[in-house]
């Protein structure tokens, strides 16, 4: 089954375009960020034995997904409020994030019946669980795309001695830049205009530095990035995506949105490219 996610009382349907908007829509979109982030990276949970497998499953799940969820949010000190559930067909995860402070309660719907003991019945728990669950790779481009990409361009170039991308001390921007990094050798062409990388100087559009381009172009550039590095199936969030686009650009970057294969979240005050608004 698709899952179903509700932030802070609203429920997300991610099978259609939404738009958040209203007073929390920022903190509830990158809480939507970070929940799904958190689900796409479960591990499997069957390398500790436990006396009753399904109430150890449980209670390995809700321990993974806090340190997890942690893991994003404290390098970084960013701070979400708020309360989530996912519906994830057999079992249910709900938690709240306050002050630093995070609490999750999974709900087993269905349990596997016959369950062997030991590690055996460890694997069986977690394979009832897991065969059928939908964890989709969520996206994050922030309201102030266009100034992080010229930034932080140097960046986005993968290396081949050094790590890529930047540290999550960066938080958010963190989130960003490391989901667009690219690989040497790449191009791309936006408005008959060449994007292309360089290895130790980054990214240069037409042989300019990232840096030199205006505001419109990148941000364009980096919505374009985002949608390219999103595989089929994914959830881009975007916060703002009109900032900086005049009329003319906007019906492009439409055009772009519409042939994405995936689930689209917009967090804006306005609904410029249509979708289901949820308020917050």
């Amino acid at each position: 089954m698709k899952i179903q996610v509700t932030i802070n009382g609203r429920e997300i349907p991610l099978e259609r375009r939404i738009v958040l908007t209203g007073e929390g829509m920022y903190m509830a979109g990158r809480l939507l960020y970070f929940v799904l982030k958190t689900l796409h990276q479960m591990p499997r949970l069957y390398g500790v034995v436990e006396s009753d497998p399904i109430s150890g499953w449980k209670r390995n799940f809700e321990t993974k997904f806090a340190s997890i969820m942690s893991s994003h949010l404290e390098p970084g000190k960013i701070r979400l409020e708020g309360e989530f559930k996912l519906n994830l067909g057999k079992f249910l995860v709900s938690g709240k994030v306050s002050r630093g402070q995070m609490k999750v309660n999974v709900e087993l719907v269905q349990k596997p019946e016959n369950v062997s003991q030991g590690l055996r019945g460890m694997v069986e728990v977690d394979s009832f669980y897991f065969s059928d669950l939908e964890r989709p790779r969520p996206f994050f481009v922030p309201g102030s795309k266009d100034g992080f990409l010229a930034g932080f361009h140097r960046f986005l170039v993968l290396q081949t001695e050094s790590a890529s991308g930047i540290p999550k001390t960066l938080g958010m921007v963190s989130e960003f830049i490391n989901s667009i990094v690219l690989p040497q050798g790449y191009t791309t062409s936006v408005r008959g205009r060449t994007l292309s990388t360089d290895e130790k100087e980054g990214l240069f559009l037409d042989g300019e530095p990232l840096y030199n381009v205006d505001p419109e172009l990148l941000s364009l550039l980096s919505l374009r990035l985002s949608l390219d590095m999103a595989p089929e199936g994914s959830v881009l969030i975007v916060e703002d995506p009109e900032a900086h686009l005049s009329p003319e650009t906007v019906e492009e970057v439409r055009r772009w949105f519409d042939r994405f294969r995936g689930s689209v979240v917009f967090v804006s005050r306005f609904n410029t490219f249509g979708g289901e608004e949820i308020r917050l």
